[in-house]
This record gives structure tokens, sequence and C-alpha cells, in this order.
């Protein structure tokens, strides 16, 4: 708009309307326009860029408001992640953190704790996938964040042979079961800090039903590598099969500590609690680890068996329906020779 078309017509005084002069202005506005010039300037065409840009702001806040809700899930995931991995609740923090994942896949804090919890939960093949993913990244803002997951990185080792060489060794001997013992006994002796060898053979010991030599390689397996899961496993069940109940909870409890919501811990406790007549105890142990890995075999086996020493036959018959139907069935005809009553389960 012109700065004339703002001023007195000619020959029109100033007491008027601002624009035609007329004497009937509008009061109550610092501009004095009658108001028919009011209502045409109020219809006045705004200039196409700014007109443009109006929309652009208005498309911008719609999109923000579209994805608020998303961002905002994402975040609160996030935060309920780290409660959660606060309280070692790792299944449920693995679960929050997909959810932040989904929205910011390169997020780093997120994967990292993503690691943290997947170590916990045994799930390593993630631990794997995602700390390839970001080989070699450094951040000075999260030094501690990332020595954590070095920590657990570094714990991984125990779960191949220290000595690739023995590895293709003891895969050439899987088969032979006195040729593959005398490998492992030579082996650890000549490296006697290798976890995974020092497992297999109390493995060996166990299958041997030599429970004193296996439950002395474990202790000390705990001992020095505290985060080598399979142990508790391992030891848990040792100390079961010589009815020894109380120490084999306790092991199974010592998993538990450290992951509230370990479904080794739990799948562990609901084979001694049946072991002990205690079968609604076994029952809800089972469909804890049940509710995180409804698809792992030996939980849907022990959930099985659970059903069935507490008389819920349908839902065991479900399950073992399930289990036939299933990529992996191994185990499952020593879960019927228990239901058929062909094994003695227990006392």
């Amino acid at each position: 708009m012109e700065l004339n078309e703002m001023t007195p017509a000619a020959g029109v005084g100033t007491d008027g309307c601002t624009k035609c002069g007329s004497p009937a202005y509008e009061a109550g506005y610092k501009i004095k326009l009658c108001a028919p010039c009011r209502r045409e300037m109020s219809r006045y065409p705004v200039k196409k860029s700014v007109l443009w840009s109006a929309i652009g702001v208005g498309v911008l806040m719609l999109l923000s408001l579209y994805k608020f809700p998303e961002v905002f899930k994402a975040r609160q995931s996030y935060e309920r992640a780290l409660k959660l991995e606060g309280e070692h609740k790792y299944m449920s923090a693995e679960r929050e953190l997909h959810k932040t994942l989904r929205r910011y896949p390169e997020n780093l804090k997120a994967s990292a704790h993503l690691m943290i919890a997947a170590f916990y939960n045994d799930h390593l093949q993630l631990v794997d996938s995602v700390s390839t993913h970001w080989a070699g990244v450094s951040s000075k803002e999260e030094d501690d964040l990332i020595s954590r997951v070095n920590d657990l990185l570094s714990n991984l080792e125990h779960y191949t042979f220290g000595d690739s060489t023995f590895a293709n060794k003891y895969r050439s001997l899987k088969t032979d079961t006195p040729a593959l013992k005398a490998a492992l006994l030579q082996y650890t002796q000549e490296q006697p800090h290798d976890v995974m060898a020092a497992y297999l053979l109390a493995d060996q010991y166990y299958e041997e039903a030599d429970y004193g030599r296996t439950d002395s390689i474990l202790q000390m397996l705990i001992k020095d590598a505290p985060d080598f899961h399979p142990a508790y496993g391992l030891l848990a069940s040792t100390y079961r099969e010589q009815k020894k109940f109380t120490e084999a909870a306790a092991v199974c409890y010592q998993l538990l500590d450290r992951n509230a919501e370990s479904v080794a811990g739990n799948t562990g406790l609901a084979i001694i609690l049946l072991k002990q007549h205690r079968d609604q105890e076994a029952l809800t142990k089972a469909l804890a680890a049940y509710t995180w890995e409804p698809h792992s075999n030996r939980v849907m086996r022990t959930l099985a068996l659970a059903y069935y020493f507490n008389d819920q036959n349908k839902e065991c018959n479900e399950l073992l329906s399930d289990l036939r139907r299933s990529a992996d069935t191994s185990g499952l005809a020593h879960t019927l020779d228990i239901i058929r009553g062909n094994i003695t389960y227990r006392d």
C-alpha cells in the first residue's frame, strides 16, 4: 500500500476519515476510518509472498502436530527403558528400546542401552548385530555408557574358544564323545582361562553324572566370569539332579538378581518346583518365562509339564500341539515320556 493512500483526499480536513475525509469515522481505533473504508481496507489483497509464507508455516505446524504423538511416545519409551534397566527388568527394557529405535534408528544412546538389555537377556545375536552397526563409534559425551557397553562386549568373547584352531578341532570331534572329552581336558590344562572350554568340559562331566567335578568347574567359572550366564543354569541343574533343591533355587535367584525377568532363571525355578511337587508355584514361574519367550522350545516344554502336573490338560495338549508344529522339536519325546508315565520324573 502506497503512503498517499493513507493520507486524506485532496481538500479534505483531518478531523474525518483518514482515507475519504468523511466526518462519520468510527471512534475507538488508532486510525480514523469510516465504516465503508474500514471494510474496504480489510479486504486489501495480501502479497503472494506473504500468503505462501503463511501457508508454509501452517503446513509445518500440521506436520509437527502429526508427528508429535509419535515423537512423544518414543521419548516416553526411552525414559521407561532407563527406569526398567535400573530395576534390572531387561526384557521390558528391551521392548521399550525397540519402540524408541523404530522412530530414531540412529540414536547412539538408545542403541547402547539396547545392547546392555539384550546381553542380560542372553539375546547375543542382537547384541552382535547392534554392536557391528556401531563399531568404531566414539562419543566424549557418552564415555561412561560406551565403557559399559565395551565391558559387556568383551564378555562376548567367553562364548567362543580363544583358539580358533581348537574350535575347528572341537567341531570335528563333536560326535566322538570320548575323544571330545580328552581334547577338552588337554586344552583346558593348556588354556585354563578359556571360559567356553571349561564350561563344555563341565557339561561333559554333567552328562556322566559326575556332579562333583561339574560343580567345581562351574563355581570357578562364576567367580572368574560372573557375566557368563550359561554357567548358572548348568550349576542349578547339577544341584537339582542331586536333589539339593535349596542350592539349585539359590543359583536361579542369582540369575534373577542379575535380570529380574530372566527366562533361564524362571524356567530353572519352574523345573525345581515341579520336582518338589510345588506345582502351582512352578506354573507361575513357567508362565513368567513364557510371557517373554513364547516360542522357546525349553520354555514351551517346561510350561507343558507345569500344565500337566496342575491338571490343566487342555492347555497342556494345546502347547504340545504347538511344539509338534514348531521348527525345533528337540526334547519333545522326553517330555511326552514324562507325561505318559514312561519316565519317573519325581518321587
